[in-house]
């Protein structure tokens, strides 16, 4: 299992992940940038290298 906390990349947002593997983290990761931080498409590249740098393994 992997997780991310939104925080480690956007200060002050509460919002946390986990899923099986770093894609679907990914899927999510884009997802919550885009409804919650209004990131457009464009975007997304340097949102997955962001979210990849940030994931860790759940305990």
């Amino acid at each position: 299992m992997k997780e991310f906390d939104c925080a480690d990349v956007v200060p002050g947002c509460g919002a946390g992940f986990r899923a099986p593997t770093v894609a679907e983290l990914l899927a999510h990761g884009r997802v919550h940038a885009a409804h919650a931080h209004g990131k457009a498409e464009a975007d997304m590249p340097t949102v997955d290298v962001a979210v990849t740098a940030a994931i860790r393994d759940a305990g």
